[in-house]
């Protein structure tokens, strides 16, 4: 299946070369969704010879909602989305992409014990909330690492910021779309992150609202 990589940015100059040469090491197309960077990444991208495309809007679900518009547009079959702090493996990718023909998205689930110990709570407290309100077993619905079939979720996302990956998840389940979580390490991310306290609200407000939504946003 024809697969682009994307990587939202924004300000990410200590890992974004690191993150290129990676992807490359693949052999898969990819494109970078930044954000009005000002520390010298989108130099570092365009040294590189990577196609950069900004958002339309701030936060990363703007990203990930561009990534998919370019991907269709160019007649890509599956969006690869990877955070670019060097935290989610690569090197899984392939493992992502050789489920996809029978699963409509596959993550990339940490091991919580991971993740830092704030942000291994929220993500918990997320991925619980999820399993009551739909009646599934997931293990990490906030992951940063997923391919998407285009076609299935293109033109039913509206997230903004960091509840970009819940609404994805809850969309694919309010749809019956074939789900597969494959383990995945998980490191130290380079930079700081930018998830803020607030962030943990409007996620857990977005999976309530994406409970009761029909199949459109």
């Amino acid at each position: 299946m024809k697969t682009l990589v994307c990587l939202p940015t924004k300000n990410e100059k200590d890992s974004i070369e690191e993150m290129i040469a990676r992807v490359r090491r693949l052999g898969l197309d990819m494109i970078i969704v930044d954000e009005n960077s000002i520390d010298g990444t989108l130099d570092k991208a365009a040294r590189n010879n990577v196609p950069v495309y900004q958002r339309d809007g701030r936060g990363k679900g703007w990203g990930v909602r561009k990534g998919l518009e370019v991907a269709a547009v160019k007649g890509y079959e599956v969006m690869v989305f990877i955070d670019c702090d060097c935290s989610y493996p690569t090197e899984s990718i392939p493992r992502l992409l050789e489920l996809l023909p029978e699963f409509d998205m596959t993550v990339g689930a940490r091991d919580m014990r991971d993740v830092q110990f704030f942000h291994r709570l929220v993500n918990i407290f997320h991925t619980l909330t999820v399993n009551a309100l739909f009646a599934v077993l997931l293990t990490d619905i906030n992951s940063g690492l997923r391919a998407l079939k285009v076609d299935k979720f293109r033109g039913l996302l509206d997230a903004e910021g960091f509840d970009i990956e819940a609404q994805i998840t809850a969309v694919a389940l309010r749809n019956g779309f074939k789900i597969r979580e494959l383990a995945v390490p998980y490191r130290k991310r380079v930079g700081r992150s930018k998830i803020r306290y607030y962030d943990t609200l409007r996620i857990f407000n977005r999976i309530v609202r994406e409970r009761f939504r029909h199949n459109k946003p």
